[in-house]
């Protein structure tokens, strides 16, 4: 799909089939209409690639990491607009990923049009059609999945909807989304091979449909259910751990044998700032260092020992970097990482210091995940990123696995064979859980292994909300560590102020934030039948 650029031409023209009957049948008859690109594969194709390229991804959420919206991370720049969730005072006509509506429904009725469009009367071949077919049942449940993790219950639809249909169409409750979500997966797994190469590398696959099915599933708390999904995965043996976590996610290990479903960025054509907009500041490679993880999230990277920091005879608070899992050290800058062949200095008077002017971090911390050695600068306008934003991957499946196996039937042997698999990943190397774990106890730790192996891939934002702990973990301070000129954690400087971890700022988080609001212009459009989230 990387070797495919996307012909705004022949969307557009798609795009209005079925609203004007008339629009496409054009004169001189050289000109496209709308039979012959519904029957031409490589214009149905490049249709289908831009649903794909349409897919939300997390380094372009508006110039900030959604991590930065949770207790994770925080944005070191004041004005995205991903503010507004740590301060709770977004609505209906502000909610910072407004749109997340407009795209998915958007690139739902373009799909529809397919489906309208491309039937078993088509000219395109049977194997081809099947495929694309698949892929399009993929793609609307992908879009359906995220309009449901956003907003809940949203309307279906399953057609087209031309200018003379009725527009007045009711919200559909969650359960029946979810519903219609794990059909459109179970139609695409039915259809799609197991793998694709060439052209197609990066388009979904029957693993991927799976996937996203257990996924799917979890949210819904069908735990049997989603544990067979994710254990369909597992058991069909085509995907396995990468060997190296911190280059996992470089252009270079784009498409490695841990990925199941990518979102394909190509440079110069297709790319992203992720690296610009997160390198740390003041580097001969430039940066802005744009997300600034916390002291939280620190804290919750276990010792070499498999022990919390509260509990492991390894941590000593005036050397608290040192025996950390690996995963720390691939995610995380903190003061003296080693980087370009000098330390990162995020103390007080560091070249990337914490109480530097700008866009310095705002909390000691930098963020190294999905950075890449191997970019020579990342000034403004000379370099894009071009590694793959991963949606899914298989260490994604095994935690999924391992949690509604949990759930459903408790810690047993697979449970545990899951979760160790995830921590014993080559250069990971972290223990194996203890023994005789409960099932509050095995939850508690899943928990934890996904917040520290999918640090900043957008999880830890849906999960705290479909856990309902919202209120209990954002809805207080983060923190960060003030470190000396001299390297002092403990003491303060001339003026009073102390070294040491600090409060950066409180955080609001209310019941209603669970769910986003539904777009105020969609309420006003569709006042008599589309009702608004609970708090909004």
């Amino acid at each position: 799909m990387k070797n495919l650029n996307i012909l705004l031409y022949a969307i557009v023209l798609i795009s209005f089939a079925g609203c004007q009957d008339d629009f496409l049948d054009l004169t001189p008859q050289d000109k496209l209409n709308s039979e012959a690109v519904w029957n031409d594969p490589k214009l149905v194709e490049l249709v289908i690639n831009e649903m794909y390229q349409s897919l939300p991804d997390g380094f372009n959420r508006g110039w900030y990491m959604l991590g930065a919206a949770t207790d994770d991370g925080e944005n070191s720049y004041g004005w995205p607009s991903g503010q507004a969730f740590n301060r709770g005072d977004y609505g209906p006509s502000n909610y910072p990923m407004n749109g997340t509506w407009f795209n998915a429904f958007t690139m739902i009725r373009q799909a529809n049009l397919f489906f309208a469009n491309v039937t078993e009367e088509s000219e395109i071949d049977a194997d081809i059609r099947n495929r694309m077919t698949g892929e399009v049942h993929f793609l609307r449940g992908f879009y359906y999945f995220d309009l449901m993790r956003h907003y809940g219950g949203v309307p279906i639809l399953e057609e087209a909807l031309s200018l003379d249909d009725d527009f007045n169409i009711p919200r559909n409750s969650k359960e029946e989304v979810i519903a219609f979500v794990i059909k459109e997966l179970d139609a695409a797994a039915g259809l799609l091979p197991e793998s694709h190469d060439g052209s197609l590398l990066g388009k979904a696959t029957r693993g991927a449909a799976l996937a996203l099915k257990g996924r799917t599933l979890l949210y819904a708390e069908k735990w049997a259910e989603s544990a067979a999904a994710s254990k369909q995965v597992i058991d069909a043996g085509t995907y396995t751990l990468f060997s190296d976590y911190h280059s996992l996610f470089h252009a270079a290990n784009d498409n490695n044998e841990e990925v199941i479903f990518d979102k394909q960025f190509q440079d110069p054509d297709i790319g992203h700032w992720a690296n610009l907009f997160n390198h740390p500041i003041s580097f001969p490679a430039g940066g802005w260092g744009g997300t600034s993880p916390t002291q939280e999230l620190v804290d919750a990277y276990e010792m070499t020992d498999g022990m919390s920091i509260e509990d492991s005879p390894l941590y000593d608070s005036n050397d608290p970097y040192t025996d950390r899992d690996p995963r720390f050290y691939a995610s995380i800058f903190y003061d003296g990482s080693p980087w370009r062949e000098q330390a990162v200095e995020t103390r007080i008077g560091g070249l990337s210091g914490i109480e530097k002017n700008g866009d310095a971090t705002k909390t000691g911390y930098y963020l190294k995940k999905f950075l890449d050695e191997s970019f020579e600068n990342y000034g403004w306008g000379q370099q894009e990123g071009s590694n793959n934003w991963i949606h899914i991957r298989y260490a994604e499946v095994l935690l999924n696995y391992a949690e509604a196996q949990n759930e459903a039937s408790g810690p047993d042997a697979s449970v545990y064979s899951a979760v160790n698999e995830v921590r014993a990943r080559p250069g990971v190397n972290m223990p194996a859980l203890p023994a005789g774990l409960s099932k509050d106890q095995m939850r508690a730790r899943i928990r934890n292994e996904r917040r520290i192996e999918l640090a900043f891939e957008e999880h830890r934002f849906f999960d705290v909300r479909r856990w309902g702990i919202g209120e209990d973990v954002f809805n207080k301070p983060i923190h960060g560590i003030r470190i000396g000129p001299n390297g002092e954690l403990t003491g303060a400087d001339a003026q009073g102020k102390p070294y040491g971890v600090f409060e950066v700022e409180n955080r609001v988080f209310a019941p209603k934030n669970n769910l986003a609001p539904i777009p105020q212009s969609e309420i006003d459009k569709l006042s008599d039948v589309l009702t608004q989230n609970p708090g909004y």
